[in-house]
């Protein structure tokens, strides 16, 4: 998943904004994948771990602040590593890593100054046949657009004056974002719509399984929020106190991987109270007071 929109001095805002809110102090990781044979990465934004089929939790990667990750096809994993020098310099660099299946750790793009998001050149958001995925705000309107490695920017769409939080991608090829609460889909040839009524409140992670249920992770209310294709809400899974959920992911088995933080600045990730794929009767999740809409 791709971070909010904007530049690096947007997205120091955005870091400086998540540090208000109580609940997200340690701006929590949002980065968590499943590859083939159901191996789970998670990253807790100081190291990137790897949970076997059996459960066994090991270090995959050591040392890196990550808010997200990305696998390809062939089971290589990819992270960041961001960091800021402190307020006598006042500058950010990062670098980014690919893990290989053997283990090894190789730099794809080497450090460099300022944020990811500056360059446009490698996103965390993919669709299976390649293309990454960003928001982009220029002057009143936010941009979401796509390119190939190495290719020209394409605008596929102005969304208008929004503020879109974290950007996901389906095993569809779909992309999904959430403002004010409200979940958006846009497919590779149509336009953005929302896939729900009401607002869900504060979003974090967004993910979708095979079957085309939408899934959004909702700290506030300790929730994972499961839309399916008719737009019907309902409860996925629920975290205990003091945990709260930042992101997930569907696993092949079908069943559904929470990544939850806590007020210490832990995080973890754990098999979800449902199955991912069920489409059976869940409890419904009531709906916020806030107005839905493309408003900020």
């Amino acid at each position: 998943m791709m971070g909010p929109w904007g530049s690096g001095m947007r997205c120091a805002g955005f870091l400086a904004f998540l540090l208000t809110a109580s609940w997200l102090q340690a701006h929590p990781a949002i980065g968590i994948v499943a590859d083939a044979e159901g191996v789970i990465y998670y990253s807790d934004n100081r190291n990137v771990w790897r949970v076997g089929p059996g459960g066994r939790r090991t270090l995959a990667v050591p040392g890196v602040h990550t808010h997200e990750l990305w696998l390809d096809a062939a089971g290589n994993l990819y992270g960041e590593h961001l960091w800021y020098e402190g307020e006598r310099t006042n500058r950010w660099g990062h670098r980014v890593w690919k893990r290989l299946p053997n283990g090894d750790v190789v730099d794809v793009i080497r450090a460099r100054a300022g944020f990811r998001e500056d360059y446009r050149d490698f996103s965390f958001v993919r669709s299976p046949d390649g293309w990454m995925y960003w928001l982009v705000r220029q002057g009143r309107s936010t941009l979401l657009q796509r390119n190939l490695a190495g290719g020209r920017l394409e605008t596929l769409e102005d969304l208008g004056d929004i503020r879109p939080g974290w950007l996901g991608a389906t095993p569809s090829g779909d992309v999904v974002f959430a403002v004010r609460g409200v979940v958006w889909r846009r497919t590779p040839s149509g336009r953005a719509k929302p896939v729900h009524e009401g607002s869900l409140g504060e979003v974090m992670g967004i993910w979708a399984d095979r079957a085309g249920n939408v899934y959004a992770a909702l700290p506030e209310r300790r929730a994972v929020a499961k839309i399916d294709r008719r737009g019907a809400v309902s409860v996925a899974d629920q975290s205990p106190a003091p945990w709260r959920p930042s992101g997930g992911v569907a696993a092949p088995d079908g069943r559904l991987w929470v990544l939850e933080f806590n007020p210490a600045n832990e995080q973890r990730a754990r098999i979800g109270g449902r199955n991912a794929a069920a489409s059976g009767p869940a409890e419904p999740l009531r709906r916020t007071n806030a107005k839905a809409g493309r408003g900020r």
